[in-house]
């Protein structure tokens, strides 16, 4: 990989710094990088939200895959996951917004084919879009019990993420294969999604799995406008939770709906997050920071001990994730339409 360190006023990025950590460039010249997977044999795939996935090795990009996309607002071609049995299961998982017979988001999965990859099934169907383009969620994850977690947003459709019916608004968990999860809470309630893990979730954008104790946390972006300002969260997401999106607006401490872990009363819309060297990190994006949560306490019983800014000056922040080498991989979205373009943009930064 191209390891060109970045360091305080290169590129005319005089704000860059990394809190205690060193801040390589990996890959540039990407046009809204939303995810990424790593592969075992040391390439790394990049989605690309106009429907592209490249794939970076060995210092040379190339297009792994051309997707069908619906390329708008928050649209468009966005999480990325590997089978967990990869190579041997040869499958790559993407969500994206499609137009074609019906606007919606789907989870799809690709044949890995070494250099390229190519459309294999629709493995989920029918999730919430709408022609705005927002709020469509897009992270997918694989967690340490084998099954696929999905975020979805509620399209600005506030009722949709109390509505079991719907799948909008809601963490799903499903099989490889696309079914809904043996041990699902939902699981042959009438009226309900079987795929549903957890609901009231607003517009959920990331997903993290604590590496001692496996629970899932989740980060969330609050109201801009409709129900106020601010209140992004970061959530510890339990099966069957009810996260209180349109009841609750932040802490709501109303025994029906669990209060997030933590919030920001003024903002800071969230991307993924990840654990690294077991503190907890979450990519800003109108916050252009990458945040270090310190979290004390022991399962089920976390709280926020402090909150430390470890990376500024590179703009919006959307993925998080820990590499194969033990690295924190940090990629931009300055061209997503929101952010201010710099020189390079958009990239990939890998911090160790």
């Amino acid at each position: 990989m191209d390891r060109r360190r970045f360091l305080v006023g290169l590129l005319g990025l005089g704000l860059a710094r990394g809190q205690g950590l060193r801040v390589e460039e990996v890959v540039g010249g990407l046009e809204v990088p939303w995810a990424l997977a790593f592969l075992p044999d040391g390439g790394m795939l990049i989605a690309e939200r106009p429907g592209r996935i490249r794939l970076f090795r060995e210092g040379r990009l190339s297009t792994y895959a051309e997707l069908s996309v619906y390329h708008r607002g928050e649209s468009g071609l966005l999480g990325l996951a590997l089978h967990p049995r990869f190579p041997q299961e040869p499958y790559v998982y993407a969500y994206r917004t499609v137009a074609e017979g019906g606007l919606r988001n789907q989870v799809v999965r690709l044949r890995h084919l070494g250099e390229r990859g190519v459309l294999d099934r629709v493995v989920l169907d029918g999730i919430p879009a709408r022609p705005h383009g927002l709020h469509s969620g897009g992270r997918i994850a694989f967690g340490p019990d084998g099954m696929l977690y999905v975020t979805t947003g509620e399209v600005y459709e506030r009722e949709l993420a109390q509505d079991l019916a719907s799948l909008g608004g809601k963490i799903l968990r499903l099989t490889p294969e696309g079914e809904p999860a043996p041990g699902n809470p939902f699981l042959g309630r009438r009226g309900a999604r079987p795929e549903v893990y957890s609901l009231g979730h607003r517009n959920p954008q990331g997903l993290a799995w604590h590496p001692k104790t496996g629970e899932l946390f989740s980060s969330e972006h609050g109201p801009s406008g409709e129900q106020g300002y601010g209140h992004d969260e970061v959530n510890l997401i339990v099966p069957g939770g009810n996260y209180g999106w349109p009841r609750v607006v932040g802490r709501g401490n109303d025994p029906r709906y669990r209060d997030p872990l933590y919030f920001w009363p003024q903002g800071f819309p969230p991307g993924n997050l990840a654990f690294f060297r077991g503190d907890l990190y979450v990519a800003g994006l109108r916050g252009q920071a990458l945040l270090r949560l310190v979290l004390e306490g022991e399962r089920g019983r976390w709280r926020v001990l402090r909150v430390e800014t470890a990376l500024s000056g590179f703009g919006r922040l959307r993925e998080v994730q820990v590499g194969p080498d033990g690295a924190l991989y940090v990629t931009t979205s300055n061209r997503d339409g929101r952010g201010q373009v710099r020189p390079g943009d958009d990239r990939v930064l890998r911090l160790l």
